[in-house]
């Protein structure tokens, strides 16, 4: 008996100016069928009929398989009196301004912390290239050089670390590609040349290519993103050309942690299927057809992208080259900490996205940088106004700072004293939001507003 099907997509609308498709939204189909191949063949008949074309996010799913997997039961309504023979378009409107984002956190992320940073290492022969618990997870078959200046250094074993949890059906698809044995994994790096004025690619003896190509990739080469083999280790254990990116900042290093110029990957594959996935992604378009550079190749951008993607199976699909598990992880390391990203098993049925930046994830990077600066803001104000908050009311201080930040009061220090205004006001059984319209009726100034609350209410 044929039952409810749906898929989520992008509806692309003709232009009543012309002949092209301009206008994508994002839309669900629902029909009636027996199989995901009839459910195909009644949406491209209907289409036909159509001054639309379709756009598939997601493979046809049962509805009822696609609200186990995906939630949105709100689309159910949207269900009601689907007849038959009916091919039903539903604008998702707002709802994918954000995509249809699953309730799974499709990503495995291992984490160092402390990191521990290279010193000077005088008198140290060989160098290490990486604290001994990072390079074990970067480079789990090259054994970590014994201190030869050290007595007994013959004698000298190697340090183990907890290894990263894996995901088993990932590493069912990676036996299922590859074969076994499974080839060793490669370690990679993009490294950022904006950062580093005097960086020579042409002088490295391990592989390095531009990720822009042609007469921009030219024009670009001192600012541009690099995809560099990994080598620890040149001949008889000398440094490599990227010792010290985990090292304590000195002049005398090229590569120092601080400047966060670096994320590693972990592949399975050569250089150049490596090279030709991370060159569709650092120059992309948004929605609009404008174009922006994507820095992923920054360690702060990739963790916020990540934690933005990470229950979109189908962003994250495009980013790691999933169905050929291009990337197998991702590392990032800033301030003290290393993070190491893998992915779940994504869902079969996952179509990958197109490469663009859509408004949700821009909206995702403000979110996040919001995140971190209501993170300082609420440390500052437990420390120097605890007579209005404490722990106790952690969750008072959090709401108002979110408050201020929604109303638009824009800087740090006027969300700030939006939230001690409030919860003085609070405790003084004031009435705040009869004063915040009194005093807006004056100004329209943030910073304005804000200082004449602290005024009205004798707050320092």
């Amino acid at each position: 008996m044929p039952s409810i099907w749906i898929q989520t997509g992008y509806c692309l609308a003709q232009s009543e100016l012309s002949s092209e498709y301009q206008t994508e939204t994002p839309v669900a189909l629902m029909s009636y069928a027996d199989s995901k191949e009839e459910f195909e063949r009644r949406v491209s008949s209907g289409l036909q009929k159509q001054t639309y074309r379709f756009r598939a996010q997601l493979a046809p799913l049962p509805l009822s398989t696609f609200f186990e997997r995906h939630g949105n039961t709100w689309l159910m309504q949207s269900a009601r009196g689907l007849t038959e023979n009916e091919v039903r378009l539903i604008h998702l409107g707002e709802s994918e301004q954000k995509p249809l984002l699953s309730d799974t956190d499709y990503l495995l992320c291992h984490q160092i912390k402390p990191v521990t940073l290279l010193d000077r290492q005088f008198g140290r022969h060989p160098k290490r290239f990486a604290p001994d618990d990072i390079a074990k997870l970067l480079f789990p078959d090259v054994p970590i050089p014994a201190d030869m200046m050290q007595k007994g250094w013959e004698q000298w074993s190697q340090p183990t670390f907890p290894a990263p949890e894996c995901d088993e059906k990932t590493q069912e698809k990676d036996t299922a590609l590859f074969g076994e044995p499974l080839p060793p994994l490669k370690c990679y790096a993009v490294l950022d040349a904006n950062k580093y004025p005097f960086l020579q690619p042409e002088r490295f003896s391990c592989r390095i290519e531009n990720l822009f190509q042609g007469e921009f990739g030219e024009e670009t080469q001192n600012v541009a993103p690099y995809l560099v083999e990994v080598i620890p280790y040149g001949e008889n254990q000398r440094p490599g050309e990227l010792m010290g990116l985990f090292s304590e900042t000195h002049p005398v290093n090229t590569f120092n942690w601080a400047d966060q110029s670096v994320i590693f990957i972990h592949s399975r594959y050569d250089f150049d299927t490596v090279l030709h996935h991370f060159r569709r992604f650092p120059l992309i378009k948004d929605e609009n057809d404008n174009w922006f550079f994507f820095r992923f190749y920054d360690p702060k951008v990739l963790r916020d992208y990540l934690e933005i993607i990470r229950h979109s199976p189908e962003k994250l699909s495009k980013f790691f080259g999933y169905d050929k598990r291009i990337v197998h992880a991702f590392g990032s390391g800033i301030e003290d900490s290393f993070h190491y990203y893998q992915l779940k098993a994504l869902p079969e049925e996952t179509v990958p996205a197109k490469i663009m930046l859509a408004k949700w994830e821009m909206d995702g990077f403000k979110t996040q940088a919001w995140l971190e600066t209501r993170e300082y803001l609420m440390e500052y104000v437990l420390q120097e106004y605890p007579q209005f908050y404490s722990e106790e009311n952690r969750h008072v201080l959090i709401k108002n700072l979110d408050e201020g930040f929604d109303k638009g009061y824009t800087y740090k220090l006027a969300i700030l004293q939006y939230a001690v205004a409030k919860q003085s006001a609070v405790k003084n059984s004031i009435d705040f939001t009869a004063l915040e319209e009194q005093v807006k009726k004056e100004t329209a100034a943030p910073l304005e507003i804000t200082a004449k609350f602290f005024s009205l209410l004798n707050l320092e």
